[in-house]
């Protein structure tokens, strides 16, 4: 009798997980055809109307966070929310284990950006949100810097994932170098957030109906503030400090996972 429900639960978790995905990709699709053309309708800069769609996706988001959990497909618990009260105009800098962290982080996020992978740019359900919301773009160096700098400068917080995209399970960290870049040439300050999810779901690699066997607890831990200058000596010398950087994040993510994994 338990292995039937067991089987039963994973059948239905499984079917609700399409259902969600379905959903995401269907409301993204409608909000580009028929509710952002109404919001660039309104009086405003352009400035102003990507903002206005960043908070429809935040609102939009917290929504889809939300129905996941009612579904029993995931529990999220996020721990020192009180660091978020500074996170304008930081780099919101987290690991990626999950193809659920950037609907978590940025529903949590004030004034939120996001830094989105070049590929998802040509997406047809989502690329008309990115291109509304004014989301930035990874596709080349010069584009990502300059994406950034704007965000930062318009007291933004910029969510990156250093790693460009999922974690492989059980292989190490490996951080590109974009979000350094970023960091010694504008100078912000870093907001480190820390995920842990057990057990492990919407992994790089896996289709989305591998579901584990039980719902998927995910903390979300927001650490600290760094200031990048203060923990790279040479900091003048841009790209020797984006490499040291680099390396610097990823074993401060390594020995933090260890700590809160």
């Amino acid at each position: 009798m338990l292995a039937f429900k067991r089987v039963l639960d994973r059948g239905w978790r499984t079917l609700a997980t399409g259902f969600c995905f379905a959903l995401f990709s269907l409301l993204a699709l409608a909000q580009t055809l028929m509710v952002f053309p109404v919001i660039y309708l309104l009086p405003g800069s352009r400035k102003a109307k990507a903002a206005r769609v960043r908070r429809l996706q935040r609102f939009s988001f917290s929504g889809f966070v939300a129905l996941m959990e009612w579904l029993g497909l995931i529990s999220v618990t996020r721990h020192n929310t009180a660091l978020l009260q500074q996170a304008k105009g930081c780099l919101v800098v987290a690991n990626h284990p999950t193809l659920i962290d950037v609907v978590i982080l940025f529903a949590l996020l004030p004034e939120a950006n996001c830094v989105v992978k070049g590929d998802l740019w040509r997406n047809l359900y989502i690329r008309g949100v990115m291109r509304a919301g004014g989301f930035i773009s990874n596709a080349s160096g010069d584009e990502l810097l300059q994406g950034c700098q704007q965000a930062l400068d318009d007291g933004q917080a910029v969510l990156i994932f250093p790693e460009g995209s999922r974690s492989v399970p059980g292989q190490p960290l490996a951080f590109k170098r974009g979000l350094a870049n970023v960091a010694v040439r504008s100078q912000a300050p870093i907001l480190t957030a820390f995920i842990t999810c057990e057990p492990l779901t919407l992994v790089k690699g896996a289709p989305w109906y591998q579901i584990p066997p039980r719902r998927a607890d995910i903390h979300v831990y927001f650490h600290e503030i760094i200031n990048p200058e203060q923990v790279i000596e040479g900091f003048d010398d841009k790209p020797r400090a984006a490499r040291l950087l680099t390396r610097y994040l990823e074993h401060y993510f390594e020995e933090g996972l260890k700590r809160y994994g």
